[in-house]
């Protein structure tokens, strides 16, 4: 950082230090100063605020008072002068968590933690804020609550929604502010930073101490070119897929949980009499409550339906420690009995009924922005089950046209298994009528969901995009992971589910062979290996294995081992070419 600078109303960002130890004439106005001050832009642009912490009482002063950089130079032993492309250029660097001047980066004995709360030792509170309010669009309430609130819905029924002070984010800066405050926190490991979710912290939970964060530095996930796939199979030039899997726990849940986590780690150390958390789970969110809880030492309580889920989703939640309930029903009927015992028991229910886990999901869609430098794509596909991930990317989407970081927003298309498809038969039918399906196994486990909780919120998402609702039957969906996988994927059945939505909307021309497609995988493939060995093997009962892969059987000698050879790489052909 600069040892002293000229003051520019044109600057948003802090501007430096300048040491007023000494003070000629021209330092008179600013009698009473502390020793070091670190100089703002005021919000109304024409004054300076100060910012340090013993600036309580000291006001604002006008920027005429303040000395020129050349002034500065002349009577402050060692200051020089900077022009303000050099001020401007140094206001870039990344800041602390409190906006304010970095320190010096963490000692040999200081932890990344110890050393964020170093930096930000002194610093103000923060001036962004957020709260729940009832989720009821278009109906106006007066009804809100702290999120430091043990409340999962509103008076009448409603669900909650997160509500940011989008004025107070408006006031901090323009998109070019946000764009670059969020660039230049990804791939570091300044704590907590170096979480895709927490690198955008102002937009998530703005006033939680960074002391009571739990995170594994989830998000950041790989957003790739599906180049062969999408030549050979969607006849598409630019199809991407964004990788939420590869991700601590396997899957996108992991970016909601750090958020819930963190907030039940807060509400703890406020004293709440909170003795854990609890989930109702098909899987993944299980896998993921339980990691978080764990990092936390916070107990962890899963609700399971039995035998409806892969073994690699079960050993998560009990290689960490939870506390696992195997249950003789469906996910709904688990559903039914958290909330139940979260009614009665001081144990905070984690599932996405719980607005706090969008507000780390919606991270997932700020991500894809970044990572096309801020270029918004024609269509994002997300597979949905429970329906609050679609909201979600909404949400994300949303926040970044009206904070002036992308002028417009993609179009949604939520993709679900025929099996659990009751959002698909609402927008077949007009949106005129919602009704609750009996879920059928999928391969798609994780959203066999007949009842979703978010049901509300996936509808406005989807009616204010233009959105469209697509389904998959469990043949396409095994036929099209098995035609992914050869282009290199690995993908889960929920990403098949997604790509089958695809398929369906190119083959009828709604998206177009050059419209920028971006495919969200939720989770990764490792998780479902059982259904894709069967697949290969055709052991899937009622499923035609067509894109089938087998291993061949050959006995150990070289003349067999040839002879296959021949057959499989047509290896006579090519020697006739020869």
């Amino acid at each position: 950082m600069v040892g002293a600078v000229a003051v520019s109303s044109g600057l948003r960002s802090n501007l430096g230090v300048v040491n007023l130890a000494t003070k000629p004439s021209r330092f008179a106005e600013c009698e009473g100063l502390p020793s070091q001050v670190s100089l703002r832009k005021g919000a109304r642009g024409s004054k300076m605020l100060l910012s340090s912490s013993r600036r309580r009482g000291l006001g604002a002063i006008r920027a005429d008072a303040l000395p020129s950089s050349q002034e500065v130079a002349d009577n402050v032993p060692g200051a020089t002068a900077l022009t303000l492309e050099e001020v401007a250029t140094d206001s870039a660097k990344p800041n602390s968590p409190n906006n304010g001047p970095m320190s010096p980066k963490k000692g040999r004995n200081e932890n990344i933690r110890e050393e964020a709360r170093r930096q930000g030792a002194g610093s103000s509170p923060t001036t962004f804020s957020a709260k729940y309010v009832p989720f009821t669009p278009g109906v106006k309430s007066d009804e809100e609550y702290s999120l430091d609130e043990v409340i999962y819905r509103s008076k009448t029924g409603a669900l909650l929604d997160v509500q940011h002070d989008m004025e107070a984010l408006k006031k901090a800066g323009d998109g070019a502010y946000w764009r670059k405050l969020f660039d230049s926190r990804v791939g570091k490991t300044t704590w907590p930073y170096g979480s895709g979710v927490w690198s955008k912290k102002e937009w998530v939970l703005p006033e939680i101490d960074d002391d009571d964060i739990v995170s594994v530095f989830e998000g950041n996930s790989n957003l790739f070119w599906a180049e062969r796939f999408g030549k050979e199979v969607m006849d598409m030039t630019d199809l991407w897929v964004k990788h939420c899997g590869i991700s601590h726990t396997g899957s996108f849940k992991d970016l909601g949980m750090t958020v819930l986590v963190s907030q039940v780690n807060r509400l703890r150390r406020l004293g709440k009499p909170l003795l854990g958390v609890g989930c109702a789970s098909t899987g993944d969110t299980s896998a993921a409550l339980s990691a978080y809880c764990a990092a936390a030492g916070i107990p962890a309580i899963v609700f399971l339906p039995a035998n409806k889920i892969s073994i690699a989703q079960l050993v998560q939640p009990i290689a960490n420690g939870a506390l696992v309930l195997s249950m003789d029903t469906d996910f709904d009927g688990c559903m039914r009995l958290i909330r139940e015992v979260t009614s009665e028991l001081p144990i905070y229910l984690a599932n996405s009924l719980n607005s706090l886990r969008l507000e780390g999901q919606k991270t997932a869609a700020i991500e894809i922005l970044q990572q096309f430098d801020w270029e918004v794509p024609d269509w994002v596909i997300v597979p949905g089950g429970n329906l609050g991930n679609i909201y979600a990317f909404y949400k994300g989407f949303y926040m970044c046209k009206e904070l002036g970081l992308v002028d417009r927003m993609p179009r949604l298309i939520c993709a679900q298994a025929h099996n659990a498809n009751p959002l698909y038969r609402a927008y077949k039918d007009g949106w005129e009528n919602f009704k609750p399906v009996k879920a059928l196994p999928t391969f798609a486990s994780a959203i066999q969901i007949g009842d979703p909780v978010s049901i509300d919120r996936a509808i406005y998402a989807l009616t204010q995009c233009d959105g469209i609702v697509e389904e998959a039957t469990e043949q396409e969906i095994m036929d099209v992971c098995a035609q992914a996988d050869k282009s290199g994927m690995f993908t889960c059945p929920h990403t098949g589910v997604a790509l089958v939505a695809l398929e369906k909307l190119r083959s009828r021309g709604v998206i177009g062979p050059n419209d920028r497609t971006v495919v969200v995988s939720t989770a990764h493939g490792l998780k479902f290996t059982q259904s894709k060995v069967e697949y290969h093997s055709s052991e899937l009962p009622d499923i035609v294995s067509q894109f089938a892969n087998p291993p061949v059987s050959v006995a150990d000698d070289f003349g067999s081992i040839m002879d296959v050879l021949r057959q499989k790489l047509s290896l006579n052909n090519l020697k006739g070419s020869m």
